[in-house]
């Protein structure tokens, strides 16, 4: 596997898109994501799972 994520890191999809939380791995070598969509006040959990190679790691200063 080229990428190599864990639980906990923030990706986001190479093409773009929101930044999103590492839930899980599978043996199916995809990694479950989860992120909030926003419309007006209202935040909705969204979730799917995404191939390591269309996943960067999103550089988080802390």
């Amino acid at each position: 596997m080229p990428n190599s994520f864990k639980t906990g890191d923030v990706v986001r999809l190479k093409s773009g898109g929101p930044e999103m939380t590492i839930s899980d791995g599978a043996a199916s070598g995809t990694y479950l994501c989860h992120w909030f969509n926003r419309e007006g006040d209202v935040w909705t959990p969204q979730h799917a799972g995404f191939k390591p190679d269309q996943l960067v790691v999103v550089d988080q200063p802390r």
